[in-house]
């Protein structure tokens, strides 16, 4: 009986202990649990934190931005893959691109300045076209947030020495210089033709191949060379996605691009975009490039060949369709011995099927006439008249193309923004009058607003930024102010008011553009 009673005393502290701990396990099982959890949630947290891009954005300015550039911001991420599968069995350009894998790619912005001034623009225009420029550049990039755009820049000025002189200002607002000789003295040019007659070539004539040097860009995986007469209106991230992209990302950029001939076949590898110029090109005849936009994969070794394709000279003088480069018919037109001419002959030639032609009314846009309808490239009773000078059943019409479907302006047929003119008329080619033979006048107006306003949204930001009563000095004209808002006192270059702001704030200008 003891013993039964000393076990039956054993069974109940154990069933008591066992209780205990089974309210015990109650209790801190589930605390586990939760902690286990609350320590998953901070480590993911945490690792977010640290996976996440911090790109530091530059100051918003209280301006009114276009309504281009208020976007939805893009997908984010950009990965450079630049697999070389060339048809010219070239080498892949040895590029030196330093960047972090959370950083914005950064793009070459570059201009050629090669002398101070000339007939169509003062040494004050040129110097206000650079600054315009400039801002537009930075406006369409990853700095300025409303933009929607993920990539980052920087800026260069490939001066020709002739015109050091006038530089320091292009450095003041953030171009950084480069000092060059043109590639190739015209003494050197074998071939006859060629080298006696290159000098006269439209503004430059051999000096223009100074913005060959872009090619020498390589810490930048692409390089984006325009005349100085240029503005950006909108983001190049499917140009460049389409570049630096294999994968699906390059894919859906290369489906929205507009092209010249939407039919055509994308060459495995994009190594350049350009534009013809159609407006001056004849039935029958070869167009040549639009030398004043060029996107290009950097590469000294295609700088090598070009230069030596120019040391060669061979040029056919005459107007039939064997003349010009290599006797292939880029030749009889304007800048055809120069960088129109030049770059045509060598990217159909040595670099066929590596470039991509652009639609030329959204790229470099001139609101040029791109059907046979204007004079006097062709017989007003040819059987083309009417037709689209690319040969193609249908191209869309450059002089009414929407302002917000166009990516850039190219400044040439509806004259300079710094000549303030504002008139037209059916005449030929005058100083103070827009062509109405080839561009629409009320279309002119519309691409010279986009230029001064991106001036009057650079004056506005530097007033923030300074508050120099100076710069108010240049927005006091009266001529069409909806078009040139204050900029021009009346029509005519001479009357053109330029940017004007006191020495000592111009250096800050770069405060504009802090890099991210």
């Amino acid at each position: 009986m003891q013993r039964q009673t000393r076990l039956s005393t054993r069974r109940g502290a154990a069933s008591q202990r066992a209780n205990a701990v089974g309210w015990i396990l109650w209790f801190i099982v589930p605390a586990v649990v939760s902690c286990a959890a609350l320590l998953c949630i901070l480590s993911f947290v945490l690792t977010l934190e640290n996976e996440t891009p911090s790109l530091e954005t530059p100051q918003e300015f209280s301006v009114s931005l276009p309504k281009n550039l208020i976007e939805r911001p893009k997908e984010e991420g950009t990965k450079i893959m630049m697999k070389s599968t060339r048809s010219d069995n070239r080498e892949p350009p040895k590029q030196i691109i330093s960047q972090r894998h959370d950083e914005p790619i950064v793009i070459a912005y570059a201009i050629s300045l090669i002398k101070c001034g000339d007939f169509q623009s003062s040494t004050a225009g040129l110097q206000d076209a650079a600054l315009v420029l400039k801002h537009s550049i930075h406006q369409t990039s990853v700095r300025n947030p409303h933009s929607g755009s993920q990539y980052d820049y920087k800026a260069y000025a490939i001066v020709h020495r002739q015109a050091e002189k006038c530089a320091q200002e292009l450095a003041d607002a953030g171009y950084e210089l480069v000092i060059r000789d043109p590639p190739v003295d015209k003494s050197e040019i074998r071939g006859e033709f060629l080298r006696k007659k290159i000098h006269k070539e439209w503004c430059c004539g051999a000096d223009e191949f100074v913005k060959l040097y872009a090619y020498h860009l390589t810490e930048h995986p692409i390089v984006v060379h325009v005349d100085i007469d240029f503005v950006f209106h909108q983001p190049m991230d499917d140009l460049f996605d389409a570049m630096l992209d294999t994968g699906e990302k390059g894919a859906l950029a290369r489906s929205r691009i507009p092209r010249e001939r939407p039919n055509e076949m994308w060459p495995e590898t994009v190594n350049a975009y350009m534009t013809r110029d159609w407006g001056q090109v004849m039935p029958g005849r070869k167009a040549l490039f639009q030398a004043g936009f060029l996107v290009v994969r950097p590469d000294p070794s295609v700088f090598d060949q070009i230069v030596e394709v120019i040391k060669e000279g061979h040029y056919v003088e005459g107007f039939s369709r064997n003349n010009g480069w290599g006797g292939l018919g880029y030749g009889s037109l304007v800048g055809a011995m120069a960088a129109q001419g030049l770059i045509a002959y060598v990217y159909d030639t040595l670099f066929n099927n590596t470039w991509v032609e652009l639609n030329q009314c959204r790229y470099n846009h001139m609101g040029m006439d791109v059907l046979y309808r204007s004079q006097p490239s062709f017989r007003n009773k040819h059987p083309k008249v009417g037709k689209c000078r690319n040969d193609l059943d249908y191209c869309e019409d450059c002089q009414v193309t929407d302002i917000e479907k166009i990516y850039n302006i190219h400044y040439t047929q509806c004259r300079k923004p710094w000549n303030c003119i504002g008139e037209g008329d059916s005449t030929a080619f005058e100083k103070s009058s827009i062509p109405e033979d080839s561009v629409k006048l009320d279309h002119c107006m519309e691409l010279l607003t986009v230029w001064h306003s991106m001036r009057s949204s650079l004056e506005t930001q530097l007033y923030e930024l300074t508050g120099d009563e100076v710069i108010k000095q240049g927005r006091l004209g009266t001529y069409k102010n909806q078009v040139f808002q204050g900029h021009c006192k009346a029509n005519g270059q001479s009357h053109y008011l330029p940017l004007s702001m006191k020495p000592e704030y111009r250096k800050r200008m770069k405060e504009l553009y802090k890099q991210m």
